[in-house]
């Protein structure tokens, strides 16, 4: 597969992702169910502040997504954390907005250069192909933990 269907891709993941949780009320996208340390709506952040940094910040280039977000949602945090949770709506914008600008940014030529990554789970990334590659397997762990919360906080 080609790179720019590769990031295509990542538009019917999101698609997925928000059909799985559309039905969902505030409460249970913040509900924290026995056994997990994270809510949906942290899922949800890390996914989006996982993409920026592999495809963007790799590259050396600026994320399009506000500052604060990165540090919400990196590994290690957590909703307990939260001084107030980010917006619901904004964070589902986010989802379906950043696919289309990382296919524009991609078609336009941005992503030139890459700063090699060795990722917490010991993937080394040497190039945006492979980032590319990784955030598919990442979205598709944090999509399996997204509806194992839904399954907990829907039978509540």
């Amino acid at each position: 597969m080609d790179t720019l269907k590769s990031i295509s891709l990542l538009r019917k993941e999101r698609e997925l992702i928000l059909s799985g949780v559309g039905s969902l009320s505030d409460d249970q996208f913040l509900r924290i169910p026995v056994g997990f340390k994270n809510n949906i709506l942290w899922n949800l952040g890390h996914i989006i502040i996982t993409q920026q940094v592999l495809y963007y910040t790799l590259s050396r280039l600026e994320t399009h997504i506000p500052k604060e977000l990165i540090s919400q949602f990196r590994t290690g945090t957590s909703p307990a954390s939260w001084v107030s949770p980010p917006g619901i709506q904004m964070m589902k914008e986010l989802l379906v907005s950043l696919p289309e600008k990382a296919i524009e940014d991609y078609s336009n030529g941005k992503f030139r250069e890459f700063r090699p990554y060795t990722t917490s789970t010991g993937v080394q990334l040497s190039s945006f192909e492979e980032a590319v590659t990784f955030n598919h397997f990442h979205e598709g762990v944090h999509t399996g933990i997204v509806l194992s919360i839904k399954k907990l906080v829907s039978d509540q």
